[in-house]
């Protein structure tokens, strides 16, 4: 069971993730605002997740919701955005729990998941309707590259975010990928 200090330390890390991505985004020239209830409904986070809480159909629709509203001004068009972190030793062992999936593909199968890893090309993304309900995805083959699906990042500027992202997620894995 995740201590006390633990649950807040992973919190921390993975505000910082999505604060990476997030800017990134802007950097490109969306617009990108909070949306998950981490942010908007803070005071829940912890209480949804407790043992003995309901598991209703609204508590994992509210548990599920994507992190970020990514708007696109160039093609008119809305975006949720889950962002996940995950210190997978390899590209191609990306842990994601079937039962999140399943949620996320009932309620937000629109939405885009974003994938940061310590190896491989870092940034990933795909939209939930393309992924296979499954515990484990292979990021170079079930996602693609985070600046193919958000078609106004450039290549030439994921460069720092992802410095910043190892940064963050301290680069103490070692990774047996090929590509860093």
């Amino acid at each position: 069971m995740v201590q006390l200090s633990e649950f807040y330390d992973n919190v921390l890390e993975g505000n910082q993730i999505k604060e990476v991505v997030k800017v990134l985004l802007e950097k490109s020239g969306y617009l990108v605002l909070p949306y998950g209830y981490e942010s908007t409904l803070s005071g829940l986070r912890r209480r949804l997740g407790e043992k003995g809480t309901k598991k209703s159909r609204t508590v994992r629709r509210i548990r599920s919701s994507p992190d970020l509203l990514v708007y696109d001004e160039q093609r008119k068009d809305l975006m949720l955005v889950e962002v996940k972190m995950r210190k997978a030793y390899k590209e191609t062992k990306i842990l994601l729990y079937a039962r999140m999936m399943a949620n996320y593909k009932e309620f937000w199968n629109d939405s885009v998941i974003t994938v940061v890893v310590p190896c491989g090309n870092i940034l990933y993304a795909q939209k939930v309707s393309e992924l296979e309900i499954k515990e484990e995805y292979n990021a170079e083959l079930d996602f693609e590259r985070f600046e193919n699906i958000f078609k106004r990042v450039k290549t030439e500027d994921t460069s720092h975010f992802k410095t910043e992202a190892l940064r963050v997620m301290k680069k103490e894995i070692k990774c047996t990928s090929t590509e860093n």
